[in-house]
């Protein structure tokens, strides 16, 4: 009789009414790109301060100077923000066509796949990279490079530190 009520007793558990609800999740993915300069870095200066500074041009590597994410192949570009460069101080009216500045990127870290190229800095946007493939997070080196041959003489002051402004600015863009 207990192996009756037993195997009843089991039997009416196993036949319990089951219910069963759910829920959809959806993933949304977003086309994301983000780039950044480093802030260390806001300001570049090219100094002249010798003959061969003013003959031969000067240089400022900037290492990790751009920091990149793309979830799709991008272009970075780069242009100055005014045609002419600004007198910096008193006479700020002063102006000076943009010199021949070129900058150039490159790979901060080995095995990307990522084409870089030089730019000359004007008011026209110039790729200086550029990858058909997404990027986690790439770091880049920017040299900026000052014009030689004397392009910068008739803008020198005696007995004077002259310093002319103008701002570059970097877009990032879908490929």
């Amino acid at each position: 009789m207990k192996k009756g009520v037993l195997f009843l007793g089991l039997a009416l558990l196993s036949g319990t009414a089951f219910s069963q609800t759910g829920v959809r999740l959806n993933i949304e993915l977003h086309d994301v790109q983000h780039l950044v300069i480093n802030p260390d870095q806001s300001t570049v200066t090219l100094a002249y301060h010798t003959l061969e500074d003013y003959q031969n041009g000067v240089e400022s590597v900037q290492k990790s100077h751009l920091s990149v994410f793309s979830t799709s192949g991008y272009e970075v570009k780069v242009k100055l923000a005014n045609q002419d460069f600004v007198k910096v101080g008193q006479a700020q009216t002063e102006k000076i066509p943009a010199p021949l500045i070129r900058v150039k990127a490159a790979a901060s870290q080995a095995g990307q796949a990522i084409n870089t190229r030089n730019g000359l800095l004007g008011t026209n946007k110039e790729t200086i990279i550029s990858s058909d493939s997404p990027t986690l997070n790439a770091l880049f080196d920017v040299t900026y490079t000052g014009p030689g041959a004397d392009g910068l003489m008739q803008y020198v002051e005696k007995n004077n530190t002259v310093t002319f402004t103008n701002d570059v600015l970097y877009s990032i863009e879908t490929r």
